[in-house]
């Protein structure tokens, strides 16, 4: 019959599916942001990772095969995405109450947004190599797949603190009396002495130090600091409970000098300074360009003065 349609090959549909999930199953990982962490948070990020390669792979075999508006549809339902970020960040803003060290705003805006962009990635992996398959066979597909899979892991992983801060052990020591000091950065005061003796014989302090502009407009932003908190906790444990300021991780800066150094202080439940200074290092920079501006300025009347 002349009106028969032609067999649909949907190789390039499996290839491209196959590497859209190999691309957002890498990037799942209980790290840098410790969530997911229970088996039904990995099942719906697979999922939505599922179904995100599936729309980008199968949109090239809708074309090919003269279904219009089959890939129409399939464009409008990637739009439905964008709902991951509201989705990721309600979640984690119920759980931040709950957590003795929180992420703080900043920090839960940006992992939100990696789950969002990370369905993108799985669904841009998928298409283009949907397509290759398709022009260049099933060989040509699985090489582009993989060069896809990893050049999106390239651009996703963005940059770490320790890139811009030297991250220097600090002595926990105390000043008139009662001020505890991480190095040279003044952190709180402990009024009572027995949590006084704990800081002393149980406490860590490290410097944190910029190694250019960038490294200072890092440490100024509060969200920032909550964050290089919050990792150092989940890295070593803490020995804060409820009701207990004086036991609460810090990351202050140096003031009332403003060198743009900060120290962070922690009554850790591991006593590891490697393991807390990788942490601290491996935390993800957040937004902080505001400040640059200022810094930079700042830096350059110095030196003119000088």
């Amino acid at each position: 019959m002349s009106g028969a349609s032609q067999p649909i090959d949907w190789t390039p549909m499996i290839v491209g599916v196959t590497a859209g999930m190999l691309s957002r199953l890498l990037a799942l990982r209980t790290g840098r942001s410790h969530y997911p962490s229970y088996p039904s948070g990995y099942i719906s990020q697979v999922a939505l990772g599922l179904i995100a390669a599936m729309v980008g792979s199968v949109i090239i075999v809708a074309l090919l095969a003269d279904k219009f508006t089959a890939a129409t549809f399939l464009t409008l339902a990637a739009t439905q995405f964008r709902d991951v970020r509201n989705t990721e960040r309600k979640t984690l803003e119920q759980e931040e109450s709950l957590i003795l060290v929180q992420r703080g705003a900043a920090y839960i805006e940006g992992i939100a947004l990696t789950f969002e962009a990370r369905n993108f990635l799985a669904m841009l992996v998928a298409f283009v190599t949907s397509v290759f398959t398709a022009w260049l066979g099933l060989a040509g597909g699985v090489v582009v797949g993989g060069i896809a899979v990893v050049v999106g892991e390239v651009l996703m992983s963005g940059p770490r603190v320790g890139q811009f801060i030297d991250v220097r052990p600090a002595r926990i020591w105390f000043d008139k009396g009662s001020l505890l000091y991480a190095g040279r950065v003044m952190m709180m005061e402990v009024g009572l002495p027995h949590s006084r003796q704990r800081w002393s014989e149980m406490g860590l302090a490290v410097e944190l130090v910029p190694k250019n502009a960038r490294g200072e407009a890092i440490l100024w932003s509060v969200s920032q600091r909550q964050a290089i908190a919050h990792e150092a906790a989940a890295a070593v444990g803490t020995q804060k409970d409820v009701g207990y300021p004086e036991q609460t991780p810090l990351c202050r800066m140096e003031m009332p000098n403003a060198t743009g150094i900060a120290g962070l202080s922690i009554l850790p439940i591991e006593r590891n300074m490697d393991k807390l200074i990788r942490a601290i290092r491996r935390t993800p920079v957040l937004e902080a360009n505001r400040w640059n501006a200022v810094i930079n300025n700042r830096r350059e009347g110095t030196q003119n003065h000088g």
